[in-house]
């Protein structure tokens, strides 16, 4: 099927609505803040008129525009506006607001209510094939990119994020093992007091072996972050950034292109681990002070460098430079998630949809799984 002769029920989108007796000022502001020259004036739910920009322009300039903006829209608006139904097919549409010189219509029932609309500008994106989500999600997962975004869903599956899952907590306990049975080890070796510093919370800022302590209870982070970036998953991770970055500035999804698109994105994960971590840290900190005034220090503090603290962390350890095998997979996936997004047009979504779709419930499961199967095996050994 042509995507074009798809009906326009899939590319409807919701435009600021007016009512009869709203005054033009109101409509001349949502009508500069929409991506459309008209707006639909609806009342009691049913399509009654539609109101142009000229058409309020055309009005003002009869007398003075000081009064007549507080005029009602039912003043300037057409009372037999051009309209589709559900069904129309998109080229239909798209002829219709040529032959009118239209930037939009009115998608309304048989029986006139008014279901929203469609614009020019999404029918043409259409048809050149170049329709996108506003937003894209991503995953970095052992079988390649996941991307999600309008409610379609592309790349690795949920075994692919339920795998990220189990990689990631298995790093950590990774990392915890080699510095919780390093610092072990070395203490039964040499007599220097490690492992208790390791568990000893912090007392003074004064004291030495204090610090050593608060260094080695962020060397699993440190370890865990390494370990991220030795691990063939941070150039998955990359390839997803930079897939996602070309599908948002409206690149083609080519190789040469892609190619060109930035390592770090601001919506990363990282960011928001990295707001948790400077947090918690700066919130637990024994400053001898009032702990109301540590958390609110911890907080501004928190807000200010989260985000370059995440963008930094993406840059040093949680992406790489992709192989263009990665890139590849990654661009695949965003085709794929183009393609799907594209046959399925608008469509809301319900808070379950968009929990599922994120992938934070698979890839927890997969951590949880391996939290509980080490832990099985733990009470078998005793």
């Amino acid at each position: 099927m042509m995507l074009w002769s798809l009906p326009v029920e899939r590319y409807m989108t919701g435009v600021p609505v007016l009512s009869p007796d709203d005054p033009l000022a109101k409509a001349v502001a949502l009508i500069r803040a929409a991506r459309t020259s008209a707006l639909p004036v609806v009342q009691d739910g049913r399509l009654v008129g539609v109101v142009a920009e000229s058409d309020i322009a055309r009005l003002l300039q009869q007398d003075d525009p000081y009064r007549q903006q507080y005029l009602p829209v039912s003043a300037a608006m057409a009372q037999e506006p051009l309209a589709v139904l559900p069904f129309t097919p998109t080229t239909h549409a798209l002829q219709m607001m040529q032959q009118y010189g239209l930037s939009s219509l009115p998608v309304v029932s048989q029986d006139g209510e008014y279901l929203g609309t469609v614009l020019r500008s999404d029918v043409l994106a259409l048809t050149c094939d170049t329709i996108r989500p506003p937003l894209v999600g991503g995953m970095a997962t052992p079988l390649g990119v996941y991307l999600t975004g309008g409610g379609v869903r592309a790349g690795a599956g949920d075994l692919g994020l339920f795998l990220t899952g189990v990689l990631l907590m298995a790093l950590n306990l990774v990392a915890m093992l080699l510095v919780y049975s390093g610092s072990q080890w070395i203490q039964q070796r040499t007599g220097f007091p490690l492992y208790a510093m390791l568990l000893s919370p912090a007392a003074s800022f004064l004291d030495w072996q204090d610090w050593v302590g608060a260094a080695l209870r962020a060397m699993p982070i440190a370890l865990f972050l390494l370990l991220v970036r030795l691990s063939p998953i941070a150039g998955v991770h990359a390839a997803e950034h930079m897939t996602v970055h070309a599908i948002e500035r409206g690149e083609p999804l080519e190789l040469e292109y892609v190619r060109r698109m930035p390592r770090v994105h601001p919506r990363c994960g990282t960011n928001l681990a990295a707001g948790a971590l400077v947090f918690l840290t700066l919130a637990n900190l024994n400053t001898g002070i009032y702990q109301d005034v540590t958390l609110l220090l911890a907080f501004v503090t928190t807000l200010l460098v989260w985000r370059p603290v995440g963008n930094l962390l993406q840059a040093l350890f949680t992406t790489r430079t992709p192989s263009d095998r990665q890139l590849r997979n990654a661009i695949e996936a965003g085709k794929q998630l183009l393609h799907r997004y594209q046959l399925q047009g608008y469509r809301p979504l319900t808070f379950r949809e968009r929990v599922w779709n994120m992938g934070i419930l698979q890839i927890a499961a997969g951590m949880l799984v391996v939290w509980w199967a080490l832990s099985a095996i733990g009470f078998q050994l005793g």
